[in-house]
């Protein structure tokens, strides 16, 4: 009968230890002793000396005596006796009688003695006498050598026992922590056989080029002779990049369920240990037992923890896992290196990954998992909604619209949160209003309605809000506006939700103004509708000049300063590469940076309050409705304010003439 092991990690599953029942046997055996041995030693004889032994013999006081012989004439003695009653004088034949009597019926009242004599004509014939001195009868039993010889070797057997299990379970503690000392340079690994792989390339949704690139690993694996016979030779490792949530994990596992081949799975972190030369060793142990199963995957989760570029300096080195890291640049594209193993990784930092990691020969092949365009989100909300129930008309065509930049992790968690929803109001599906409600407690944070709030504060925020939406309606290039609220959600008192009406990958100059100039909306309505400023309008300032910053030295859209980039400070510092950088400019230029970036926010103030001073009509009425109704949406605003609907993007180029010019690329200058 074999235990059954965990696949995790090859070791038996817990049951109750053997041990603890022998040490329980062992601790029940050494009370047991101990009792045996206090209830001797309270029942234990009286210990006399020869002479002692004599006067009572003469005394015929002495019931039993057991001669236990110890030499020629040394005499160990061991029995009963009985004192004499100190009363009225009795016939002595009565007295005979009666401690005849008692001495017969093997009375436990009698008390024991010892004693160690030296054997004398005069006490043997006392012994053998058929009648004592006062007339009792003594019974004497020589016991034989063999017999203490006998006691003895009890005890001892006892002790040896006793001694067995101690050195068994001590023995047994020293093997298993030497066996876990051996153990600790092993690969921790988990090998996933085929028959155990549940994820396929139709689970995977959004990424379909990265599918199509790693389909060819999938054939090499599935029949390898074929790229043999060719002379061709498959990629040897592929890194997938991309930002966290996109899926890179499950691309790794369903090009295993597809491939049906054996499939390692381990994490970065868990090569590199507080000992040396740990995580080289389970590097080595891991590649030598995938080639043992060839042909295999590895997969290695957030590569980025082991692979860090080499050499890093300041705070950045680290033997152990440059050691780590050598190991595995060796066992990919090494000396003896074989065929059969294809590593896959994920990662999110492939910028500060080593550079002999990312060369031909190791990982090939970057295949970037990027966020989900517009159809692509349709087809993730299509897998993740068929273990969720809807109703009919839930129109996820919406939702898809709706949720520009959402990764794939971010649109199962926007499906989960729609079905909590409808289980918090004990409904038995989920349905449109749910779907949103979960986009928006996605994006912003859940509605606090319990949170107490002044009037003074309502009033504030709803100015402060209305200034940003009456700001984003009458800018030509904002984003869209979806919803105003001055419910708290999340951190904030009030919002106003804006959402792109198609995927965005680059931003125009005006744009950005724009943008900057919404910011400012709030700031600008608190100062016309209540003649004060507050600080709630921290952030908005802040993204305002976060804008102008990027725009001045990262794009350059700058006229005065030009198209040119100036420092890195916005970009993450990697320690010991990017801290030495110089800024590339002089104190005079940072002081027109400074002055520029002041300009574009100033610019951007004023065109909101220009907007804000020739609404103020509207700006007022939407604040007040604001505070009766707390929550409007951007139909219910335009209704409200007299605003035609905006036209449709298709709507507009179907309606415009045909251009004579080709249209710019992506990247250039707005029109």
């Amino acid at each position: 009968m074999s235990d059954k092991k965990d696949p995790a990690s090859g070791n038996p599953k817990n049951k109750p230890s053997a041990a603890v029942f022998i040490w329980l046997i062992v601790f029940i055996g050494l009370i047991s002793l101990f009792v045996m041995r206090s209830s001797s030693m309270l029942s234990s004889p009286r210990e006399w000396t020869q002479s002692e032994f004599v006067s009572h013999l003469q005394a015929g006081e002495i019931v039993s005596a057991n001669l236990i012989p110890e030499s020629d004439n040394v005499y160990f003695i061991e029995g009963s006796y009985q004192p004499a009653v100190k009363s009225a004088p009795k016939d002595p034949g009565t007295v005979s009688k009666d401690l005849r009597a008692s001495s017969g019926s093997g009375s436990a009242k009698a008390p024991s003695y010892s004693t160690r004599i030296v054997m004398s004509d005069s006490i043997q014939k006392m012994l053998n006498s058929p009648n004592g001195t006062a007339g009792v009868t003594t019974q004497v039993t020589v016991q034989q050598r063999e017999q203490w010889w006998k006691a003895m070797l009890i005890n001892l057997v006892i002790g040896i026992i006793i001694i067995g299990l101690l050195y068994f379970l001590f023995a047994r503690q020293i093997r298993s922590a030497n066996h876990g000392a051996m153990q600790f340079g092993k690969s921790r690994a988990r090998m996933i056989m085929p028959d155990e792989h549940r994820k396929k390339f139709d689970d995977v949704a959004g990424c379909d080029e990265a599918k199509e690139e790693t389909k060819e690993i999938v054939d090499y694996l599935k029949d390898p002779l074929k790229y043999k016979l060719l002379g061709g030779k498959i990629p040897k490792g592929a890194l997938l990049i991309g930002p966290p949530g996109t899926g890179k994990t499950l691309m790794a596992k369903a090009v295993a369920g597809e491939a049906s081949v054996p499939f390692f799975a381990i994490s970065g972190s868990d090569f590199v240990e507080m000992f040396v030369g740990v995580g080289a060793s389970r590097v080595r142990d891991m590649f030598e037992q995938a080639r043992k199963v060839a042909p295999c995957l590895i997969f290695i989760d957030e590569i980025d923890a082991v692979g860090r570029s080499r050499f890093s300096g300041i705070g950045g080195g680290h033997d152990e896992r440059e050691q780590t890291l050598n190991a595995l640049l060796v066992e990919m594209d090494g000396l003896e290196t074989q065929e059969g193993v294809i590593l896959l990784a994920a990662t999110n930092r492939v910028d500060v990954l080593d550079p002999a990691l990312l060369r031909p020969g190791r990982f090939d092949r970057q295949i970037v998992i990027d966020l989900p365009d517009i159809r692509g989100r349709r087809q993730i909300l299509d897998v993740h909604a068929k273990t969720v129930k809807f109703e009919p008309d839930v129109n996820l065509d919406t939702i898809a619209k709706s949720t520009p930049g959402f990764s794939g992790a971010d649109l199962a968690n926007l499906i989960n949160e729609a079905a909590l929803l409808a289980a918090r109001e004990n409904r038995k599906a989920a349905n449109q209003h749910d779907l949103e409600e979960a986009r928006d407690k996605v994006c912003w944070g859940r509605e606090r309605r319990s949170r107490k709030i002044s009037d003074q504060d309502r009033k504030l925020t709803a100015w402060h809000e209305a200034g940003h939406a009456i700001v984003t309606l009458f800018c030509k290039y904002a984003t869209p506006l979806h919803k105003v609220t001055i419910i708290p959600r999340g951190m904030a008192l009030g919002m106003t939700m804006m959402l792109p009406e198609e995927d965005k990958y680059s931003r125009s100059r005006n744009e950005m103004l724009d943008a900057m100039a919404v910011s400012m909306g709030g700031r600008v309505a608190e100062e016309i509708a209540l003649d004060d400023i507050t600080g709630g309008a921290s952030q908005d300032i802040a993204q305002a000049t976060d804008i102008a910053h990027a725009m001045v030295c990262r794009f350059g859209m700058s006229d005065k300063l030009g198209p040119v980039r100036y420092g890195e400070r916005s970009e993450h510092i990697y320690l010991g590469r990017d801290i030495t950088r110089n800024e590339g400019y002089s104190e005079e230029t940072a002081r027109e940076i400074d002055m520029e970036i002041k300009k574009l926010v100033s610019d951007a103030k004023a065109h909101a309050t220009q907007i804000l001073t020739e609404q103020r009509e509207r700006l007022d009425k939407l604040a007040n409705a604001l505070l009766e109704k707390e929550t409007m949406d951007a139909a219910e605003i335009r209704q409200l304010l007299d605003l035609p609907e905006p036209v449709k993007k298709e709507e507009a180029q179907a309606a415009a003439p045909q251009a004579s010019e080709p249209a710019p690329p992506a990247d250039g200058p707005a029109a």
